[in-house]
């Protein structure tokens, strides 16, 4: 059984769709499913929220490559937020970041929940 979770939250600039957990290939349809009903249709500026994702393995890092590259195609963007170092250093040994883009947290930069 996985252990990931995934919820929506509003944005300012578009939804944010947040990550908790782990995600792995258990998770794949969960995530998925997620992302498409964020980026189907319109243009979209999704966000996620990866600050309380522990860890993602190569199938997840692709379904997030894959829906970034269909929210390009309808002249959308997907934007990682605060990834956790396992989590970011997974997007720096595939090279994820010339696909989606990724915001990473400051020195001076809190989580909204206090993190």
């Amino acid at each position: 059984m996985s252990s990931l979770e995934v919820s929506i939250a509003t944005g300012a600039s578009g939804p944010i769709l947040v990550l908790a957990g782990e995600a792995d290939f258990t998770s794949i349809t969960r995530l998925d499913e997620a992302l498409t009903a964020q980026i189907s249709g319109q243009a979209v500026q999704l966000a996620i929220d990866a600050a309380n994702l522990r860890y993602a393995d190569s199938a997840s890092m692709r379904t997030l490559v894959m829906a970034a590259m269909k929210a390009r195609t309808r002249e959308g963007s997907v934007t990682l937020l605060y990834p956790q170092p396992a989590v970011a250093r997974m997007l720096d040994l595939l090279g994820i970041n010339e696909t989606l883009s990724i915001r990473r947290r400051t020195a001076d930069e809190t989580h909204p929940d206090g993190d």
